[in-house]
């Protein structure tokens, strides 16, 4: 049954109840069904979901495919697809709390005098919602929506040391070029570094931003010429890009 709307006419007289679309009310339930618990669904649960046959779900899940909103990675399966990674990312760089993000960053940048970035996880890999870019005449230009090799940064090393062995293998393809070694190590320092991995000439060194339950939504990193990136600037850098994941944390409980 479609569903109603009520508007607000703009000369004051009687609202008017305008029917929803209920295919489109359908597509968003099948999307709701993908879940960290269940990534993949399938023909069969959409059709149980929604109480209709086989073939008008199979239909549906065509459709978003087509889309974008889902891919189909495995015959008879479907996850999340780029264009919800897409509109996740847009939300997020859009989102009151970056534009906080901004000026905590921007003063980060004019401390260490080297480029500054925030990521978040999506499903290409780690991608970069705010950046403040350093005075140096000569500097890394990343932009907004740049998304990193996961097994090859900073920030990559970051989210893979928090993930479980099955975790890192389906985010690197099977193939993930970190050591179990190393990312406990990340793990116990509480820092990753990137020391031309990714990039020839590039270095950066990231830390965790945290919310009140302890997980992490984002990452913080400074990022500049590999040369430049030595002990003297981890020793010098580290203290400061910490105090910065605080003040982020505290700005993204507000």
């Amino acid at each position: 049954m479609l569903g109603h709307q009520k508007d607000l006419p703009a000369n004051g007289g009687p609202c008017v109840s305008t029917p929803l679309n209920a295919s489109v009310l359908k597509a968003f339930s099948i999307l709701r069904l993908v879940s960290p618990q269940q990534p993949e669904i399938t023909t069969a649960i959409v059709a149980e979901a929604l109480g209709t046959n086989t073939a008008t779900a199979h239909r549906f899940l065509m459709t978003l495919v087509a889309a974008g909103a889902l891919s189909s990675y495995r015959r008879g399966y479907y996850s999340l697809g780029p264009l919800i990674d897409d509109l996740g990312f847009a939300a997020q760089a859009c989102a009151p709390s970056v534009s906080r993000i901004r000026p905590l960053i921007q003063s980060l940048a004019q401390e260490v005098n080297e480029s500054v970035m925030v990521c978040r996880l999506g499903m290409s890999g780690p991608t970069c919602i705010a950046v403040a870019k350093s005075n140096r005449p000569i500097s890394v230009d990343i932009t907004v929506g740049t998304v990193l090799a996961i097994d090859r940064t900073a920030h990559g090393k970051l989210w893979l040391s928090t993930m479980t062995e099955a975790m890192r293998n389906d985010r690197c393809g099977g193939d993930c070029d970190v050591s179990a070694t190393l990312l406990d190590q990340i793990r116990g320092q509480g820092f990753s570094t990137n020391n031309g991995e990714a990039n020839d000439g590039i270095g950066a060194i990231a830390v965790p931003v945290r919310d009140a339950e302890g997980a992490m939504p984002l990452t913080l990193s400074i990022f500049g010429m590999e040369h430049r990136f030595d002990e003297a600037m981890l020793a010098h850098a580290l203290p400061m890009l910490l105090d910065t994941a605080e003040r982020i944390s505290q700005t993204l409980a507000q």
